[in-house]
């Protein structure tokens, strides 16, 4: 890859910050070793793996979301939205845009997403409830995504220019090892554990239930 402008050096200096705060947080999490499970699997660990990031991520696999699917929609499209401002990302530091019409339909994607943030940010500060468990990371974190979303997609669409998604990269890297958006990297081994030690319980998949349905 051709470095055409020294804020992609920025962009490279602040994705290695963040490659390497994410690596200490790891160690630190790992600190304590392996589990090692002492009794007798009732079942397959391998099963409940693939409820867990199957069937058991729809909405009807958690009450928390069945309640709210409105919230669950909106989350989704944030986080596709902002792997869409990710490509676009990686188009500017290239210097190579694709064509036209994929660019529209990407930037798009991500300004959705980025509304949808913003929607999700906005009810979160509006509900008593949900502000009575909120920390400024909370906030912090979700108007650093979702103003590089927003970004993003506005160059994609020719409406700001390249150096400003580089900006709002640098500063959502930079910001990525110190708060919730690092969940990017611990989702995945979250989800692993959890689904293989109730998998080698017998508790997931559920009695009766499809590992894809």
């Amino acid at each position: 890859m051709e470095i055409r402008d020294p804020l992609a050096l920025g962009v490279l200096a602040a994705l290695l910050w963040s490659a390497a705060g994410l690596a200490f947080a790891w160690r630190g999490a790992s600190a304590f070793g392996p589990r090692r499970y002492r009794s007798k699997a009732a079942a397959d660990p391998g099963r409940g793996v693939l409820y867990a990031f199957g069937a058991g991520m729809l909405p009807g696999a958690k009450e928390s979301v069945r309640t709210h699917l409105g919230s669950w929609g909106a989350g989704v499209l944030f986080h596709l939205g902002t792997f869409a401002a990710l490509g676009i990302l990686i188009a500017v530091l290239c210097g190579s845009a694709g064509p036209r019409p994929l660019m529209m339909g990407v930037g798009a994607l991500a300004l959705a997403g980025a509304a949808c943030g913003l929607g999700l940010l906005v009810k979160r500060a509006a509900s008593p409830h949900l502000r009575a468990f909120s920390v400024p990371d909370d906030f912090l974190s979700n108007l650093l995504t979702t103003g590089f979303s927003a970004v993003a997609g506005l160059v994609a669409l020719g409406l700001l220019k390249a150096a400003d998604a580089e900006v709002a990269a640098i500063l959502l890297l930079l910001y990525l090892p110190l708060g919730k958006i690092r969940h990017c990297v611990f989702f995945f081994p979250t989800r692993f554990f959890f689904g293989t030690f109730f998998g080698r319980r017998g508790v997931l998949p559920p009695a009766g239930r499809d590992l894809h349905a």
